[in-house]
């Protein structure tokens, strides 16, 4: 199922983005003084499967889709006085508290590339492989980005990382594509909860357009980042069940991630993560 061990560092990732409301103006040749909200109506009228009353706001193309926040998870192997021990951290472009200036699409999308190509973690997500890495790309060159090292790729497979190639590496883990062949596929929230995991918490995905339109970007980050959270529970549950790890590493890898966690929990603006905590039980 997991054909290479545990990477020493890996990155658990998830993006969320909104239709592209200045893309919708340019391609539609929309008048001065149209909002956003009219822009991206434009977009879900223009878009296959819109229908006003069954299906008002279809799924728009990747490349109309405009990236308001990435998160990720960090896991790293280290040694300590010659113990084994994880160290975990939680990312994200924009930080929470919002900072204005990191919250343009084209900082958030470089940053992560550069971090990515300059660090080479293993990139672990959810339907990421046919969702985020597409956006991510088509994006970038929306925007004017380059991102070198983040693109390398071997002459052959054995040969160093690749996040592009998902039959021969798995540099690039999409968690989505080891439980299906994109048929009965799962659901994050679905599998998160079978599994005794929080799943998402008060905002659920179809509701990111409307708290970005509000303004509300802050709770858009903490969902994105509650995700990652999610994501490396299922890849953890993942890993055990593949034999990467024995029973008594396994629940020491919990016991260590639910403690990071109570500490993240007691810092400024970690809401979202006391709520998380107290939706799981152990």
């Amino acid at each position: 199922m997991l054909k290479q061990e545990i990477h020493e560092r890996t990155w658990f990732f998830d993006l969320e983005w909104v239709p592209d409301a200045a893309g919708s103006i340019k391609l539609y040749g929309l008048p001065e003084g149209t909002t956003e909200k009219e822009a991206i109506e434009k977009l879900w009228s223009e878009t296959k499967d819109f229908d006003p009353a069954s299906n008002p706001r279809p799924f728009v193309k990747y490349l109309f889709s405009r990236v308001v926040s990435i998160a990720f998870l960090s896991r790293n192997s280290v040694y300590r006085d010659g113990e084994r021990a994880i160290d975990f951290a939680i990312h994200s472009l924009p930080r929470i508290p919002i900072d204005p200036s990191e919250a343009d699409e084209a900082y958030i999308i470089d940053r992560f590339l550069h971090w990515v190509g300059e660090r080479e973690p293993q990139l672990v997500g959810f339907n990421s492989l046919e969702s985020d890495l597409q956006v991510l790309v088509q994006r970038g060159i929306v925007n004017e980005i380059t991102a070198p090292a983040f693109c390398r790729r071997p002459a052959k497979p054995w040969e160093g990382r690749d996040y592009f190639d998902s039959k021969n590496s798995e540099w690039h883990l999409d968690l989505l594509q080891r439980f299906s062949r994109f048929a009965m596929t799962p659901k994050l929230n679905e599998l998160a909860i079978l599994c005794g995991f929080p799943g998402k918490i008060d905002v659920a995905g179809d509701q990111v357009v409307d708290l970005w339109l509000a303004g509300d970007l802050k709770r858009i980050v903490e969902y994105n980042q509650t995700d990652t959270l999610n994501t490396y529970l299922i890849w953890l549950r993942t890993a055990y069940f593949a034999g990467k790890l024995a029973e008594d590493e396994y629940v020491d890898e919990i016991e260590q991630f639910r403690s990071f966690l109570e500490t993240e929990s007691e810092k400024a603006d970690r809401e979202h993560i006391a709520k998380f905590l107290e939706m799981w039980a152990i």
